[in-house]
């Protein structure tokens, strides 16, 4: 099942997505856009929200120009005690395990060319139920993190490229001094709405560490 919540509080706007099919997000996507253009476009102008720039759902930005503060290199190794190693990479990487994994995510979405302009993050997270995951970038070092597998030559009789990502967590970055140190993983969860004090390394679920 694809499940998508999006939100719009100020003005008092929720709208739940459900379908009975996997990997279903991108269409989900984009019939919750339209309800939320004919929603905003029936009110007032004088409407406290932007028009769908307050919206809490994940979006890919492929021709998204980055503010200053999110342009900062975000590529390279971070490591955690419990989850291991991982290597993020950009469009523009181009180290062997990058091409890889950048390989992978262009026989789903071809738009993903070293020319794009998309500063969403990639890497190859094998797990039983995994073998990639994508930072899908949302704003100021902020990111929605979809994991599943990728089969860029299909499955079976169907050589069709595709796969089983989904948005699972958020993940945070941390900059000091024009570098990234680390961020901080989040799991999509139902809290309660409860807030947490500190820095994000300490208000984190799973911290990553940048190494390189």
């Amino acid at each position: 099942m694809s499940t998508i919540v999006a939100a719009a509080p100020e003005g008092g706007i929720g709208i739940v997505a459900l379908t009975n099919a996997d990997t279903k997000a991108d269409s989900i996507l984009k019939i919750i856009n339209k309800i939320v253009e004919k929603a905003f476009d029936s009110r007032n102008s004088s409407s406290p929200i932007t028009r769908r720039s307050n919206l809490l759902l994940p979006r890919h930005h492929a021709g998204v120009t980055p503010r200053k503060e999110d342009d900062v290199d975000l590529t390279g190794t971070y490591y955690n005690a419990g989850y291991g190693t991982g290597v993020l990479c950009n469009v523009h990487s181009t180290s062997p395990s990058c091409k890889c994994v950048l390989d992978a995510f262009r026989s789903i979405d071809p738009s993903l060319s070293p020319k794009s302009t998309s500063i969403d993050l990639f890497a190859s997270w094998v797990t039983l139920v995994s073998t990639h995951i994508r930072f899908t970038y949302i704003n100021n070092g902020h990111y929605s993190i979809s994991a599943g597998s990728i089969y860029p030559q299909g499955y079976g009789k169907n050589t069709t490229a595709f796969s089983t990502l989904a948005p699972i967590a958020t993940a945070e970055f941390v900059v000091k001094y024009g570098k990234a140190v680390g961020f901080g993983w989040n799991n999509i969860i139902d809290d309660g709405g409860v807030k947490r004090s500190g820095s994000v390394e300490e208000t984190s679920e799973v911290w990553f560490v940048k190494q390189a």
